[in-house]
């Protein structure tokens, strides 16, 4: 069966021009050469002003240029667009922001080793970072009654160093919030895996001419509210599990969670997303009463057929208006969902009319979701391609506000796309980043010969070679999960 509702324009925006265009504002990344540059001035300048005021008192006219030295440095940092900047160390090495310094890490190392010696892994400076900051926080380093970051804060308060923030980011730390993460997953595929069970509920009543409990599901919506409020990550994760068996219940599900996730990006207050997350699970009920054999139709439908795919819409509007809803909102957007941004598609209607919000946004990722799931009449679509036809379709099938912030929401390289690497190499996307649409975190599964890893590597793209001053690594391509031998791609996220 095909329903296209897409734009007619011959050619699909390249995904650099869809991330230039869906990119949020946000952080500038360490992205060029020059960035590169001022992360290393701010590292060299900070281990010098440690390094003098550790060899002569404080008015020594070179603690004083090298206290001015490292204020021009986090100034350099923020002439390229930061409010604030914050230096890491993590497991040794010394970051600037996303950005990894191998060398520095090393000329630096007792840099590193004094700030670790108090406790101190992550240290921010904001734009009032003035001479009297920068001599406090090298006092700091080289105050040998020091060694916790309690300590360390009472230090830089008593001195009025106010543009310094410092933090501990403890072994015990990351331990408890791997396990607070894993925690999380399993809790949202808890959830989904009851919605999946609720939805096939639904279904036999329908079919049997029963009415359905909705409360079941208005609970199943808040627990996956309450979810995503607490772990974003761990619940728009779930949208890449696709079943084939089960493809009408999986797919009201993700399209729950997308619409949920992208409502709470618009800014949607709690109630308002509860009644957009019912209405994404029930949008599609009026299926229930399409034969079987036309909705898995391999190839064009007749034009008999197409007239009774289309009913569907207003049969679920009238499914729901029989059970007399609190919430209208469920009914309006089973009637909406296919009338299109420009209003030319199905029921047609008489009078200037607008889709509903909540309709633009379930229709948006129902298409999407739809696209990327293989069906028994055609493959799946690769995300980054599906994202490409929805923009291609903005201000005609789609809103085109809505087009964008979807985009900006998954990414161009959505979580669970499976992507190979410029080096050959093959991973998953298991975080999107904000500040750069075309550079997700990865997990290596498989090395750049084409062996499977004894364990996934973490590969953030952003990072720039230290070497040659560009990135290390990009995406080529994103390919199928089976065509890479993966079964379960959420298991990686």
């Amino acid at each position: 069966m095909t329903d296209s509702t897409n734009g007619n324009e011959d050619r699909l925006e390249s995904n650099e021009e869809i991330a230039s265009m869906a990119q949020p504002a946000s952080r500038t990344p360490f992205a060029t050469a020059k960035r590169l540059e001022r992360a290393r001035e701010l590292a060299r300048a900070f281990a010098v002003a440690q390094n003098n005021a550790s060899l002569y008192p404080p008015s020594h006219p070179l603690v004083v240029q090298s206290n001015a030295d490292l204020v021009a440095a986090v100034s350099g940092i923020m002439d390229i667009g930061f409010e604030d900047v914050t230096i890491n160390v993590y497991k040794g090495t010394l970051f600037i922001e996303n950005h990894v310094l191998p060398e520095e890490s090393v000329t630096h190392r007792k840099l590193i080793e004094d700030l670790l010696a108090r406790e101190i892994s992550s240290v921010t400076l904001d734009m009032s970072f003035g001479e009297a900051d920068a001599s406090a926080l090298a006092a700091l380093l080289n105050e040998g009654g020091i060694s916790d970051i309690d300590a360390s804060i009472a230090f830089l308060e008593a001195r009025g160093a106010s543009a310094v923030k410092v933090a501990e980011t403890t072994e015990l730390d990351e331990e408890v919030r791997e396990a607070e993460s894993r925690q999380n997953k399993m809790d949202a595929r808890k959830d989904y895996d009851q919605g999946v069970g609720l939805m096939r509920d639904v279904e036999t009543q329908v079919k049997l001419g029963k009415v359905f409990e909705v409360a079941p599901l208005q609970s199943l919506v808040s627990n996956l509210l309450d979810n995503l409020f607490k772990d974003p990550a761990a619940v728009l994760g779930l949208t890449a599990i696709k079943s084939h068996d089960d493809y009408t219940l999986n797919h009201s599900i993700n399209v729950c969670i997308l619409s949920l996730s992208l409502g709470a990006s618009l800014g949607l207050d709690a109630e308002s997303l509860k009644s957009l997350g019912l209405s994404a699970l029930l949008y599609d009920l009026g299926k229930v009463r399409i034969p079987e054999d036309i909705l898995n139709k391999e190839g064009p439908l007749s034009a008999d057929e197409w007239q009774i795919v289309k009913s569907h819409a207003t049969e679920g509007a009238d499914l729901l208006k029989r059970i007399q809803l609190v919430d209208q909102m469920p009914m309006v957007v089973a009637y909406e969902h296919h009338q299109r941004h420009d209003m030319q598609g199905y029921p047609e209607v008489q009078a200037p009319s607008e889709q509903h919000l909540f309709s633009k946004v379930v229709a948006l990722c129902d298409a999407y979701d739809a696209m990327t799931t293989r069906r028994p009449f055609r493959r799946e679509i690769r995300p980054d391609k599906a994202l490409a036809v929805l923009m291609q379709g903005r201000n005609k099938a789609y809103d085109p506000s809505l087009t964008k912030a979807l985009v900006a929401m998954l990414g161009i390289y959505p979580m669970g796309a499976v992507v190979r690497m410029s080096d050959g190499a093959v991973g998953v996307v298991f975080r999107v980043n904000r500040d750069d649409l075309l550079r997700p975190r990865i997990k290596q599964l498989i090395d750049p010969a084409g062996r499977w890893l004894e364990q996934p590597v973490t590969i953030d793209l952003r990072l720039i070679s230290a070497q040659s001053g560009t990135f290390s690594l990009s995406i080529t391509e994103c390919i199928p999960a089976v065509e890479a031998g993966i079964d379960d791609v959420w298991q990686y996220l």
